[in-house]
């Protein structure tokens, strides 16, 4: 996969700025989630790190004892984090061999529903699930945001999701996951989900905002007139509107073994 194959690639300049967006809505309910998986002294894989920053929680989480492998395609800003038990890995999760060894905890966040070749991905990083262990997915699922919205921001989203959808993106297939996990015989299995529901003017309101811009000339392509895109990303900024955001929906389950 090259950096283009990338639906939000890393080497746009206000990639970061959206990925730290991401994290700040995000880290403590992923944080709050992976707290009854993550002990001092385990082995954790986090597949498609991004910015890093759960990769970095894990880090302190397993202490010097355990280790942390964060895995990613564009790695820029795994580099930037110091931390003597992580091991940064720039691959590509699709076409390379995943990390060595197995692991106590595996987690991956709005990553496999980017991927075409998700279902084969996750049935691989199962694999890497060590007996005993723990797999966390968390994906959007957009069920929340279509048919609770209505003008040039419904626009928005249809057209985000065709615009996604052309590049092999799913945004449903999390609903999925519960049952793959059964039929790849895991146990314990527990799901989670937040509906986000905030003001424009709020982080939420600009990491979509700056997801859209990034996406633009994707979405314009898809046949969406350019008024209605620039009118949602307005919209974004009033803050007595409230906006419904996509569902994050989570999925965790044990090793068999364990039970």
């Amino acid at each position: 996969m090259a950096e283009d194959s990338y639906t939000l690639p890393n080497a746009w300049e206000l990639a970061d700025r959206r990925l730290e967006l991401l994290e700040l809505e995000h880290d403590p309910y992923t944080i709050r989630r992976a707290r009854d998986h993550v002990r001092e002294g385990a082995a954790c894989l986090e597949a498609g790190a991004g910015r890093g920053s759960i990769a970095q929680w894990l880090c302190e989480a397993v202490g010097p004892s355990g280790r942390v492998a964060a895995v990613d395609l564009d790695a820029r800003f795994l580099r930037l984090i110091s931390a003597p038990n992580l091991e940064v890995h720039e691959l590509d999760l699709v076409a390379g061999d995943l990390p060595p060894g197995q692991f106590d905890f595996v987690h991956a966040r709005l990553l496999l529903m980017h991927l075409p070749e998700r279902d084969a991905l996750l049935a691989r990083l199962i694999e890497k699930v060590a007996p005993g262990g723990a797999i966390l997915c968390e994906e959007y699922d957009v069920f929340p945001v279509l048919g609770t919205t209505e003008g040039a921001y419904q626009e928005a989203w249809s057209a985000f999701g065709r615009a996604m959808a052309s590049k092999g993106v799913s945004p449903t297939w999390i609903r999925t996951v519960p049952a793959r996990m059964e039929a790849l015989g895991l146990a314990e299995i527990r799901t989670d989900v937040d509906v986000p529901l905030f003001r424009g003017g709020s982080r939420e309101a600009e990491f979509w905002q700056l997801t859209w811009r990034q996406t633009f000339d994707m979405m314009v392509a898809s046949g969406v007139n350019r008024e209605p895109l620039e009118a949602a990303i307005r919209l974004l900024d009033e803050p007595q509107r409230w906006f419904y955001g996509p569902a994050m929906v989570a999925v965790s389950a044990r090793h068999p073994r364990h039970v």
